[in-house]
C-alpha cells in the first residue's frame, strides 16, 4: 500500500513540477534521472550550454519555435481627386477660361466638349451657391482677361434652361434683360455686355459682338 501511494505520489510532481517517472515523461534530449529530467548526456564529454548529447558528440540545441503574429496591411489610400491641367477648382468643380478671342456659342459648346465638360452652368442647389459661383466665375474669367464670356444657359421652349438640362430657377439678368435683342436665334446668354458685374444679356448664339467675347468650361471634380 506504502508502495503505490509513492507511485501516485512521483506520478503527481511529475505533472506539477516537471518531476519524472521514466524518460517518456521528459521532452527531447532529456532523462529521468532520480525522479527529476534532467539533460541527457550519457555517450557524450560534458555538454556546454547550449548544447545537448547526441551520442557521441554534443551538438547545438535546436532553435525554440517561435509563432509570429501575422502582420495586417495598413489602410491603403486613394488620392484626392483633381482637377485638369488647366482647370481651376472650386466647390467640387472644375473651370477652364477660354483666351480673349471672338467666338460663337456654338465654338464654345464644341470647345468645351472636347475637354470633357460643359459651357459653364451654375449650381441651383440654394441662392447662396448660386451666387457664390457666379462671383467666383466672374472673378476667374476677368482676372485672365476675358470680360465678355459665354455661359450655358438656353431658352428652349420658351425656358431658359443650363447646359446640364436643369432649369434656370435662379438668374442674373441685367435690367430690361432678357430683351430679345439682337441678331439671329436669340437663345443664349453672354455675360458683361455692358460692364463687368457679372450680369446676363440675351444673345444670338451664331453673333459675333463688339466686344471680345469668350467663354467658360465646367466639369465636376
Amino acid at each position: 500500500m506504502i508502495a503505490i501511494i509513492g507511485i501516485l505520489l512521483c506520478i503527481h510532481i511529475s505533472t506539477v513540477h516537471g518531476a519524472c517517472v521514466s524518460d517518456s515523461d521528459c521532452g527531447v534530449f532529456m532523462q529521468c534521472v532520480g525522479g527529476a529530467c534532467v539533460l541527457n548526456n550519457q555517450g557524450c564529454p560534458i555538454c556546454q550550454p547550449g548544447q545537448v548529447c547526441v551520442p557521441p558528440n554534443c551538438v547545438a540545441a535546436p532553435p525554440i519555435a517561435t509563432t509570429v503574429a501575422p502582420t495586417t496591411a495598413g489602410p491603403t489610400t486613394t488620392p484626392a481627386p483633381s482637377c485638369p491641367a488647366g482647370f481651376s477648382t472650386f466647390n467640387n468643380n472644375c473651370y477652364m477660361v477660354s483666351f480673349p478671342g471672338q467666338f460663337t456659342f456654338n465654338q464654345a459648346s464644341d470647345f468645351c466638349a472636347q475637354m470633357n465638360s460643359r459651357v459653364v452652368w451654375f449650381d441651383q442647389s440654394n441662392v447662396g451657391t448660386f451666387g457664390s459661383e457666379l462671383l467666383f466665375v466672374n472673378g476667374l474669367a476677368l482676372s485672365r482677361g476675358v470680360r465678355t464670356y459665354w455661359i450655358g444657359v438656353n431658352k428652349q421652349f420658351g425656358q431658359w434652361v443650363y447646359a446640364n438640362g436643369s432649369p434656370a430657377i435662379f438668374t442674373n439678368w441685367r435690367p430690361s434683360q432678357p430683351d430679345g435683342c439682337c441678331g439671329g436665334n436669340v437663345t443664349c446668354v453672354l455675360v458683361n455686355y455692358v460692364n463687368t458685374l457679372g450680369q446676363w444679356d440675351d444673345a444670338g448664339c451664331g453673333d459675333l459682338w463688339s466686344n471680345p467675347q469668350g467663354f467658360v468650361c465646367k466639369r465636376p471634380l
